[in-house]
């Protein structure tokens, strides 16, 4: 028995109950137009339901995808560039009082 390829595997059906039409998700690199289509439909429909939202969407990605790109590059309020130096500081003291455990 040999496996099919991972994007073979998963499909997304296509018409009225599949209609055994497939098509493939897409891997890889995000294009410029996917992340505008994803913050699109994120700011219009909010975040949540991430497993119907690629198809509304019209993004050929599964869900996980979809939120992992929001979540980690996509999100406006994500703070990017280095760290300053109260907020090292207040790194540092806590690492000092908590240690490496998980609270």
């Amino acid at each position: 028995m040999t496996r099919k390829p991972a994007a073979q595997q998963r499909g997304v059906g296509v018409g009225s109950a599949g209609a055994g039409v497939m098509r493939t998700l897409k891997r890889g690199a995000w294009t410029p137009e996917e992340d505008e289509l994803l913050s699109r439909a994120v700011a219009k429909e909010g975040e949540g339901r991430w497993r119907t939202l690629p198809r509304r969407a019209g993004l050929l990605r599964c869900g996980k995808s979809c939120r992992l790109r929001w979540m980690n590059y996509l999100r406006p309020d994500i703070k990017r560039g280095p760290i300053a130096a109260d907020e090292e500081d207040l790194i540092l003291r806590l690492h000092r009082l908590l240690g490496n455990r998980c609270v």
